[in-house]
């Protein structure tokens, strides 16, 4: 199985369903305390309302009761300073009744046995049997109840009545067999309120209380609400983020080693993308009748969108016949910049440096499309010398439809060494904002051409981050080290 065959068999066994249910698990888990969140804050709040409504109604009862004490001892109050009988005491009650600044709802006098004496306000049944009233006058307890009317809910009271003008009234009906068990020695007389709050000051402490309660249950519902949003958002980015690291891994995979064996070519690289994914990409080869070919190239941006491109133009430099021949070359390199012009946006362009090396011939064939020159490190009889390697070529791919591009080819040496480099090695920029440059790296390599292709490389890696310092890399560094052995 070829070594990119194994990336696509990685990426199919880490993607399976069998790798995700962790992450479903664990948000199935979430979800779960994120309900009960949210049903304890609703609980919370349904709480702190049912508790005002509890004690308001309490409160309300008891200023109500009070308002209906002070009528029914007003009316006890009016009959004791009535001491004629004209006018009589029950006109004197009709006339109390109907004048409270709070008027009842209804009020009723009644006598010794029950009957009404006298009426006033709505009509109203009767809420209390004589024995209710002669048991709990007896033993002196009160005698309330809340009923429905017509306008809401109404606390009714019954009083009973002691007073010197009331032996003015009428007396009560003696039958044959004696007085009725239920006869009672006094009046009663029964007010009914509308229940309503009396005094709002009484219920600031249980409205503050309220106030505060349902405040910290809407805060924990909008926690936990924002909270499963947030977690949704978060769980979509892991399952994204998952995937990207599966596609770095495959990305890295596809490319080749850091050290290659290509007789009699050696070569070493090194690859350093600044985020997950990178936009550069290189690749080392044989091809056909035994040469072989080094490609290098960088898409425009950072991350998963200059990779995507990037895999499109890898997939087009291993499935063309580009080193067939110059024009082959030439033509391929046409074919895939309108390639890239057609399908990829403007934004999304490509410079790329493609060659081939032929052993028999010594010949490196290549073609720059808008990508830094590589440097070739040589002795031509002069010492050690450095060239750069800038003819032919043309423009980088992706923007000129109707770009054209020519093949440079040179006659190389045993122990010559190729360097390819990406803009992020050349144009690294430490703390005070100085650029690593071209410069820096030439004088580096003019006594770098006796060692081995993996100590120029490592040797240029540690002096990019010597240079750089603590500065983070702002680019895809990408580096290749081919000696003619």
């Amino acid at each position: 199985m070829s070594q990119r065959e194994e990336g696509y068999v990685r990426l199919i066994g880490r993607s399976s369903p069998a790798s995700k249910r962790g992450l479903a698990r664990n948000y199935a888990w979430v979800t779960v305390w994120l309900m009960a969140g949210a049903v304890l804050a609703l609980l919370l709040l349904v709480n702190s309302i049912r508790d005002y409504l509890f004690v308001w109604r309490i409160l309300a009862v008891q200023q109500v009761r009070q308002e209906l004490s002070q009528q029914a001892v007003a009316l006890e109050q009016q009959l004791r300073r009535s001491s004629t009988p004209n006018p009589s005491p029950i006109e004197l009650l009709v006339d109390a009744m109907d004048s409270p600044p709070d008027k009842p709802v209804w009020t009723e006098l009644r006598g010794q046995g029950g009957g009404v004496l006298a009426r006033g306000g709505s009509q109203g049944a009767r809420q209390f049997s004589n024995e209710e009233e002669s048991t709990h006058f007896r033993n002196r307890k009160a005698l309330y109840k809340i009923v429905r009317g017509s306008g809401g809910e109404v606390v009714v009271e019954a009083f009973p009545l002691r007073s010197p003008g009331l032996a003015a009234l009428p007396p009560p009906t003696i039958s044959a067999s004696g007085p009725s068990p239920a006869r009672r020695s006094l009046l009663v007389v029964e007010i009914a309120l509308p229940l309503v709050v009396r005094d709002p000051s009484v219920m600031w402490p249980i409205r503050r209380n309220l106030a505060v309660n349902g405040s910290g249950a809407l805060a924990l519902l909008a926690t936990v609400v924002i909270a499963g949003l947030g977690f949704r958002s978060y769980a979509r980015g892991r399952r994204l983020e998952q995937q990207v690291e599966i596609a770095r891994e495959v990305q890295t995979e596809l490319l080749p080693s850091g050290t290659e064996a290509l007789e009699p070519l050696l070569v070493a690289a090194a690859y350093r993308p600044a985020e997950q994914v990178s936009g550069d990409f290189y690749d080392a080869f044989r091809i056909g009748d035994g040469r072989i070919a080094i490609v290098m190239g960088d898409v425009s941006g950072k991350g998963v969108p200059a990779a995507l491109v990037t895999g499109v133009v890898h997939g087009a430099i291993r499935s063309s016949p580009w080193s067939e021949s110059a024009s082959a070359h030439e033509g391929e390199s046409r074919r895939l910049n309108l390639l890239l012009c057609e399908r990829a946006s403007g934004a999304r362009y490509a410079s790329m440096l493609w060659c081939y090396y032929d052993p028999l011939t010594r010949l490196l064939c290549y073609v720059n499309a808008g990508h830094y020159p590589p440097l070739l490190i040589g002795n031509w009889g002069h010492g050690s010398e450095i060239m750069r390697l800038d003819a032919g070529g043309g423009p980088v791919l992706g923007i000129l439809p109707a770009a054209r591009y020519e093949q440079a080819r040179l006659e190389v040496c045993p122990g010559d060494v190729l360097v390819l480099y990406s803009d992020g090695l050349t144009e690294a920029v430490n703390a005070a904002g100085e650029e690593y440059g071209e410069s820096r790296l030439r004088e580096f390599l003019a006594t770098a051409d006796t060692q081995s292709p993996d100590a120029i490389r490592d040797a240029i890696l540690a002096s990019a981050s010597a240079f750089l310092g603590a500065a983070p890399p702002r680019d895809d560094l990408t580096l290749v080290v081919a000696k003619f052995a």
